[in-house]
């Protein structure tokens, strides 16, 4: 997960936007080196250029796409967030067949938003009927509260208040581990 957010955090600095990463994308090569693919729908970034609603992969779909908003790299941090919970489900966290299907199932865990969060441009007006208002106090139960708090960073609603690869690289998940790998033992080849 560390290296594919360094790998995020370069592209989103050159403001590449990934736009269909999913574990089919993330190849690990034998020293355990993780390198992203396929950037055929990649796209650079700009103030003016139109970015298409029909891109990513249904089931690591961030919200704003589904509604067809305007949108940002956060998509890329929603991906990852997905990949993230997958890692230790073994299995996508979300499995829609439509998109309406993949918003419930969305809303579902992290709650439906506030009114007030909901894109003004989305042609999909706000409804309380897609979700429960409140979200699962604890994403994935069997996580502990670093791991949970990422994933909860990685999947907020509001694309803005998202957690970049950058500030994701930061986060006490990955400085706890950094700390323990310190501490261990050099391994002999």
């Amino acid at each position: 997960m560390q290296q594919l957010l360094r790998g995020l955090d370069f592209l989103h600095t050159n403001l590449i936007l990934h736009r269909d990463l999913k574990p089919e994308n993330i190849l690990v090569s034998n020293h355990g080196e993780i390198k992203i693919a396929d950037f055929g729908l990649a796209r650079i970034q700009t103030f003016n250029v139109a970015l298409t609603p029909g891109v990513m992969t249904l089931w690591y779909r961030a919200p704003e796409v589904l509604l067809n908003a305007v949108y940002m790299s956060s998509v890329d941090m929603w991906s990852a967030g997905c990949i993230f919970a997958e890692l230790f489900l073994l299995r996508p966290l979300f499995k829609g067949y439509t998109e309406v299907q993949q918003l419930q199932q969305i809303f579902e865990l992290i709650g439906l938003p506030s009114e007030e969060d909901w894109p003004r441009e989305s042609p999909i007006l706000y409804s309380e009927s897609l979700g429960p208002r409140s979200p699962c106090t604890k994403l994935l139960p069997n996580l502990d509260q670093d791991e949970n708090d990422l994933l909860s960073h990685c999947l907020l609603f509001n694309p803005s208040r998202r957690i970049s690869a950058a500030k994701a690289l930061t986060h006490p998940f990955f400085v706890k581990h950094l700390r323990f790998q310190l501490n261990e033992e050099p391994k002999l080849l």
